[in-house]
């Protein structure tokens, strides 16, 4: 875990890296709006944006969580990029083989240059599909930019995806938690967030 600082309403960015020997299986990020939260290319951590929201807790927290490098058998690695559309919002879901399931994924927007952006806005999912078979992950930015997301798969034999619900009375910005439990004798791997319209279809977030 680390915390990134900066002044009210600007943008901080940082990774967060395992242990030598560990790969890097899920990951969070709080206290502050954020921005993009996605794995480091040899999935050795995470990197993570987002933007100050307090001035008197002036940070964003990046957390990982991490395994040793085998534990998991049969890992392979997704990623697709995906165009926005004519407001800058973009979606996808990157699925894994048949027979796999998704875990430790994540996104971030990149610009033309191939460099990641500074302009893009609050992520509005960011978490494995209902079925665990694919990483979600939406946001805006430019619509010059191009949305990555990636996943990691691996068979997970015995796995299964719990899920939780919070309602949110009305149309105004307020901040709400939600969190849910695994069964027992089982163990979290990798989670995340996504927030839905009355109906179950993505909010467009702002």
């Amino acid at each position: 875990m680390r915390n990134f600082f900066g002044p009210l309403t600007t943008r901080v960015s940082g990774d967060v890296s395992c242990p030598a020997g560990q790969r890097m299986v899920s990951s969070g990020a709080s206290n502050g709006s954020i921005t993009s939260l996605t794995p480091l290319p040899d999935f050795t951590g995470v990197s993570a944006s987002g933007i100050i929201l307090s001035s008197a807790a002036n940070y964003l927290q990046v957390v990982v969580g991490c395994l040793p490098v085998g534990q998991i058998a049969g890992v392979t690695v997704r990623s697709e990029t995906f165009v926005p559309d004519e407001k800058g919002a973009a979606s996808g879901v990157v699925p894994c083989p048949a027979g796999t399931h998704a875990f430790g994924g994540g996104g971030y927007f990149r610009t033309a240059q191939n460099f990641p952006s500074t302009r893009s806005r609050p992520l509005v999912s960011n978490t494995v599909s209902a079925d665990g078979t694919g990483w979600t992950f939406k946001a805006s930015s430019l619509t010059s930019e191009r949305l990555v997301i990636t996943t990691q798969c691996a068979p997970l034999p015995g796995s299964y995806v719990a899920q939780a619900h919070v309602v949110i009375p009305g149309p105004e910005a307020i901040r709400r938690e939600v969190y849910t439990d695994c069964k027992s004798g089982y163990s979290m791997l990798s989670g995340g967030v996504y927030l839905s319209k009355p109906d179950g279809t993505e909010q467009e977030g702002r």
